[in-house]
């Protein structure tokens, strides 16, 4: 009877409170320490024709610090190599991380491309010198991307930006 009496004023406090649950779930969603890149040919510049797709997934350490990654791709052939890059959508920017370079092309991929960590020793052209902090906030702003590279498509043949 006790449980039911305090699930019955728990209801109601979620009832009369609904912006108690918006702050919650925007406090829940600020502290995410992940962020994916979807990767299709559509989003580059300018947009590819082609079958390849794939993922960026990226985590941040506790101690911010360190950006572990993992690039998937599928149906993708001859990779050279991925990059983030600075950016907003639709617009073009300089590599600030190496993700995969390869002196020779891939064959035919499908599945992990490369993973590993980053630390603000990786960080080249705008961010070089900086902090992964400074990458942080170049995703939280939309001005991050990743794309991948291959021998047919030299500038990128599929990308997508960063986002949590």
């Amino acid at each position: 009877m006790l449980a039911i009496s305090i699930l019955a004023i728990f209801s109601l406090i979620m009832l009369m409170a609904p912006s108690t649950r918006s702050v919650f779930a925007a406090t829940t969603t600020q502290s995410s320490n992940k962020f994916v890149s979807k990767l299709t040919g559509k989003d580059e510049v300018p947009p590819k024709n082609t079958k390849a797709t794939g993922t960026a997934d990226f985590e941040l350490s506790n101690n911010g610090n360190m950006l572990k990654y993992k690039v998937n791709v599928m149906n993708i052939d001859k990779v050279t190599q991925a990059h983030i890059h600075s950016g907003k959508v639709g617009q073009n920017g300089d590599v600030v991380v190496t993700l995969f370079k390869s002196q020779t092309p891939t064959g035919p991929k499908s599945g992990i491309l490369s993973q590993g960590d980053i630390t603000s020793a990786n960080l080249e052209g705008p961010l070089k010198g900086k902090q992964i902090s400074d990458l942080i906030k170049l995703i939280n702003t939309g001005g991050a991307y990743v794309n991948v590279h291959t021998e047919m498509n030299p500038k990128g043949e599929i990308r997508g930006q960063i986002s949590k």
